[in-house]
């Protein structure tokens, strides 16, 4: 029973309220802020919205700024995100104006920003606050530093250096306590300074960076000249890597980074030999300075062939105009000039009977090779011809030819692949001589030359001379053989006869008999004595024989 009661009580209660809130009489509704309005007003008019972002200068959002709407007398402050939302905005179907404003402490306020709001709509817009600014540069002992990043820690800002080496940190608020500013870059230690920044204003911090390692720089230059040498590459070996940097237009280098060591320092450029410097010592922090590199420049080369058609030309005189260069083209049509100073050159090609070619405008640079391949053009009045081994039928280069009749007589040599060839001859008949070691010569004529057309002659055979017989010592045929064998037996006899002659004088009665006229004289002298006056057979025996001892001996 109590609860029928209590369930027609609130029905009662609600009705009422029902027809209050449709009157509008009486009834009224507080907002957060304070502020109070009319149930039927509520219901009616205020159904506008305002969402209000705030963020600093570069765009940062801003949390817990205090937003304002003017008009109103209503104030938030934005969430973590940035927003503060205001809504139940007495909103007129042909838009209501409201003026909003943020602040923070630490910054400079955004002014007044005008808002229409209309009926179940809501209304967007961002204010900006503006902080302080700390800028500066980051260098070390050299110069400035790329790429360092300079941070506040405590409020998550930074900012890269730029090539200059400079960094500008915005939005920045102000605060009575000062912040820490950090440098870092790669390769140095961190440098930290201490900076107070007044709401808007702007602070300089600069830093003076120490390096971890240290650096080695210098010039590249010429050698000979002292010119400072462009793009040069140079290295160091910095244990498994080697590191390169290529020189500026002033020549010089630099190379950073490197640990505390004793290294070597190459440099290299084309047109140049390499050039090195060892021992150079770095410490860390520090640069070693003026490791100047001299390069020398590495010699310089012009080379080609010469060729008429398809006819490679020997005995071509190639001269470099200007100076005391030249060449002359081998059996092979090649020719080679070197050591050409840098520079730009005439060319000039000349050989009897074609006419003389130039090129102009040859560039030789430094230390480089230069392929220069000219062509010449023969006159009226040839004689073209090709030269064969009568046996094996290969060409023969190098034969020397000479062609000649009553008032001409002019020589050249087969080329590699054995050809010939006359040119700017005359009409007329002509005798032909050919000549080469190892071939038995030969003369061919006479041979008819117009103008008109180009005589050939298409396989001349030369002979192989015949072989001579051999000697039985390398290297000598058989009547120097024997020559040499009999001097070497004369020889012999010589130092036979000579010792032989030593040994007499030495032991003289071990030297052989040798027949003596006097002595059998005198021998035949004694006997006769004997036969006229005897002896006794013992006693004349005995002295016969000590005189014969005595004979021996002299």
């Amino acid at each position: 029973m109590a609860s029928a009661t209590r369930m027609l009580k609130m029905s009662a209660f609600l009705l009422a309220a029902t027809a209050l809130l449709a009157s509008g009489f009486g009834v009224h509704f507080q907002y957060d802020d304070g502020s109070e309005v009319s149930a039927r007003t509520l219901q009616e008019e205020h159904n506008g919205t305002i969402s209000v972002t705030v963020t600093d200068d570069v765009g940062r959002l801003i949390a817990d700024a205090v937003v304002s709407l003017v008009g109103a007398e209503r104030t938030n402050r934005t969430d973590l995100n940035g927003v503060a939302v205001f809504d139940h905005l007495l909103a007129d179907v042909n838009g209501t104006e409201y003026l909003v404003s943020a602040s923070k402490t630490g910054y400079n306020p955004s002014g007044l920003t005008a808002v229409i709001v209309t009926p179940g709509n809501v209304s967007e817009v961002t204010l900006e606050i503006f902080g302080g600014l700390i800028l500066g540069e980051v260098r070390d002992q050299v110069g400035a530093i790329q790429g360092a990043m300079v941070t506040i820690p405590t409020l998550g800002y930074s900012d890269l250096t730029a090539s200059d080496g400079s960094y500008r940190i915005y939005g920045v608020p102000g605060n009575a306590n000062p912040y820490a500013v950090t440098a870092t870059a790669a390769g140095y230690v961190n440098q930290t300074k201490e900076v107070v920044l007044n709401t808007g204003s702007v602070e300089v911090v600069d830093f003076t960076m120490v390096s971890l390692t240290g650096a080695i720089s210098g010039t590249v230059k010429d050698a000979g000249t002292d010119e400072v040498l462009y793009n040069a590459s140079v290295s160091v070996r910095v244990g498994s890597v080697t590191v390169t940097v290529s020189s500026d237009t002033n020549g010089e280098y630099r190379i950073p980074d490197l640990p505390s060591g004793t290294y070597t320092i190459t440099a290299t450029l084309e047109g140049f030999e390499p050039a090195s410097v060892s021992d150079v010592v770095v410490v860390s922090g520090s640069e070693t300075m003026d490791v100047d590199l001299l390069l020398v420049e590495g010699p310089t080369r012009l080379y080609g062939i010469v060729l008429a058609g398809s006819l490679l030309l020997p005995g071509v005189f190639i001269e470099v105009i200007g100076t005391d260069l030249s060449a002359n083209t081998s059996v092979q049509g090649r020719y080679e000039i070197a050591n050409i100073t840098a520079g730009t050159y005439n060319i000039r090609a000349s050989l009897e009977g074609y006419i003389t070619t130039t090129v102009v405008g040859v560039v030789i640079k430094k230390g480089s090779s230069t392929e220069l391949n000219i062509l010449m053009q023969g006159l009226p009045g040839s004689l073209f011809g090709l030269v064969l081994d009568s046996k094996s039928r290969a060409v023969l280069p190098g034969v020397e030819i000479t062609i000649m009749n009553t008032g001409t007589m002019r020589t050249t040599i087969s080329n590699i692949n054995g050809e010939f060839e006359f040119t700017g001859l005359d009409s007329g008949n002509y005798t032909v001589m050919f000549v080469a070691d190892g071939y038995t010569p030969k003369e061919i004529g006479p041979v008819v030359i117009t103008q008109e057309s180009t005589a050939r002659l298409e396989q001349v055979l030369l002979e192989p001379l015949r072989e001579s017989f051999g000697g039985f010592i390398f290297g000598f045929d058989l009547a120097h053989s024997m020559m040499i064998i009999a001097l070497f037996l004369t020889i012999i006899i010589l130092a036979l006869a000579v010792m032989l002659r030593v040994r007499t004088f030495e032991a003289p009665d071990k030297a052989p008999a040798v027949f003596d006229q006097e002595d059998l004289e005198g021998t035949e002298r004694e006997a006769a004595e004997e036969r006229a006056e005897p002896e006794e057979p013992d006693t004349r025996e005995k002295d016969l024989r000590t005189k014969k001892k005595m004979r021996k001996r002299k």
